[in-house]
């Protein structure tokens, strides 16, 4: 016998009324103000979303001057469909500045991946990470003029110091042709002074290379800024990285030896060095792509 299920019309109304009157706690405005059904509301709220989004990114280029370029369909179409489901405020206005940044014609940014990454962070990730990388941008705009300071002024340090050492080599030629290849006091005095300027010239191009790596190298992300899966979901998007470094710490340990000297045996010892207690040590920096990514968060200078 064929069963056949009787919904009674209340049931279903009851479980509409049920669900509405959950969905009234989770967006504003209620449904009952809008006199929209739920879906229709939720679609006009991400359509809103999406027109507040262009208008504030409008007003960016205006702005800033910028030059709209056509980009591509796999780029915009997700950056509209994420930005239509943002709440904050203030990451409203990244999708925006993204936007922006996206379209500036002047600038070669078009990374399909950072609408999905933006889509992933929340503004308590955002937000102090954004201040790292604002501190990696401070520490390699103080650093810059340093090194073209301290370049310029190498070159003139550098023609000094190697005229020096030809006056140098050519006393120190004379001299021995004078004396031949006797040891002389002069000689040595002379070729000390020469060595002293090769080693200036040599911290010449290690103060440089100093300067260069504390500009390129990669900001550090204090861990305490972060609680543990805010930090891996940084991870996981490749915005942050995690470094570790081993070491170990050497021990010697000596070896007895016995021998025979002719008189009774004697005994010495052999030293050994044994790397016998490892350790590590963690940092979590942020990456390239960290640094790509909030660049184009940012509104243009």
């Amino acid at each position: 016998m064929d069963k056949k299920f009787d919904i009674k019309s209340s049931t279903i109304e009851k479980g509409l009324e049920i669900a509405k009157s959950f969905v009234d706690k989770l967006i504003m405005p209620s449904i009952e103000e809008t006199g929209l059904l739920m879906k229709d509301h939720i679609t006009m709220w991400r359509f809103k979303n999406q027109v507040k989004m262009l208008n504030k990114a409008k007003v960016f280029c205006d702005k800033h001057n910028i030059q709209p370029k056509k980009i591509s369909l796999k780029v915009l179409s997700p950056l509209l469909e994420y930005s239509s489901l943002e709440e904050e405020e203030i990451m409203q206005d990244k999708w925006s500045v993204l936007l922006s940044n996206l379209i500036d014609s002047e600038q070669n940014i078009e990374n399909h991946v950072f609408p999905y990454i933006l889509s992933q962070l929340s503004i308590d990730e955002f937000m102090p990470l954004e201040k790292v990388y604002d501190s990696c941008v401070s520490r390699r705009l103080s650093l810059n003029p340093e090194l073209k300071k301290f370049q310029q002024e190498r070159i003139e340090k550098d023609e000094q110091i190697k005229k020096q050492l030809e006056l140098l080599s050519k006393h120190i030629e004379e001299k021995r042709l004078a004396i031949g290849n006797k040891w002389n006091t002069e000689i040595y005095e002379i070729e000390r002074e020469k060595s002293e300027l090769e080693k200036d010239l040599r911290n010449l191009a290690y103060e440089e290379h100093k300067i260069q790596f504390s500009i390129r190298r990669a900001e550090v992300v204090p861990e305490d800024l972060f609680k543990e899966f805010e930090l891996s979901n940084l991870i996981r998007l490749g915005l942050v990285k995690e470094v570790k470094e081993f070491y170990a710490e050497s021990q010697t340990l000596e070896i007895p030896l016995e021998k025979d000297d002719g008189y009774g045996s004697s005994r010495s010892y052999a030293n050994v060095d044994l790397d016998i207690d490892m350790d590590s040590t963690t940092e979590f920096i942020l990456t390239e792509l960290g640094e790509l990514f909030f660049k184009a968060c940012k509104e243009k200078a």
